[in-house]
């Protein structure tokens, strides 16, 4: 009887855990008229956009060429790197510029430049610092833009091959690797980034307080024309 007891209990809780078929039904619900929502929201918006608009479309600078930007060197990087050299100077003895070809992201076409084109060229909030350097270190440094195959340079010039960097010049004078050289270039490089590890070693920092996308604007706006030219600061051997 024990035994039938036992058979009888297996088979109960057996049966309560074998799956059950369901019914379930569904139906779409309305959410209102999301094309309406749309149109209230743009309505909502218009003023704004239309101020925004204004703003960014004011004319700041002419484009005598097309710029591009890429690697090993390009219109874009040069100007902008040529920039920041200049600016740097009137702070303090600067020796080169460093900029990521990844930062400036989008060509400027040539004729006229508005707000708009520089926000879109340098939409980063990128802080301009100047960084003190070994000789050493700065070796490291042009090495490491080698491997990536150029980045935006100015002050300093030297060739690629096999991912390494040689003959490297600073204002036109072989690469002294026991001296101190001061470098302009962002916060976002500052910490390594893109690869650019040997700014980590820096031995001072100054901060200029100055946003890269203001610097290009005040270059752009400073000059009767924008003009660039390839002249080899970085070049395959």
């Amino acid at each position: 009887m024990k035994r039938i007891s036992l058979l009888l209990l297996v088979g109960v809780l057996f049966a309560s855990c074998v799956d059950r078929a369901v019914n379930v039904s569904a139906e779409l619900l309305p959410v209102g008229n999301v094309s309406s929502a749309e149109s209230a929201m743009r309505q909502l918006i218009a003023p704004y956009k239309a101020d925004l608009d204004a703003k960014m479309n004011v004319e700041v600078g002419f484009c005598a060429m097309p710029m591009d930007v890429g690697r090993p060197e390009s219109l874009l990087s040069n100007f902008v790197c040529d920039a920041m050299l200049k600016k740097a100077n009137e702070y303090m003895p600067t020796d080169f510029a460093l900029t990521n070809i990844g930062g400036l992201r989008k060509s400027i076409s040539q004729g006229v430049v508005t707000l708009r084109t520089v926000y879109e060229v340098m939409p980063f909030d990128n802080q301009v610092l100047l960084l003190d350097l070994l000789g050493q270190d700065v070796l490291a440094l042009c090495n490491a833009i080698a491997s990536v195959g150029g980045e935006g340079v100015s002050g300093i010039t030297f060739g690629i091959s096999g991912g390494k960097a040689s003959d490297v010049k600073i204002g036109g004078k072989p690469l002294d690797v026991s001296r101190v050289y001061r470098v302009v270039t962002t916060d976002y490089l500052s910490f390594g980034n893109d690869k650019m590890l040997p700014l980590l070693n820096r031995l001072q920092v100054y901060d200029l307080g100055l946003p890269l996308r203001d610097l290009i604007l005040e270059a752009i706006s400073g000059v009767q024309q924008m003009e660039s030219n390839l002249d080899g600061r970085i070049y395959e051997k």
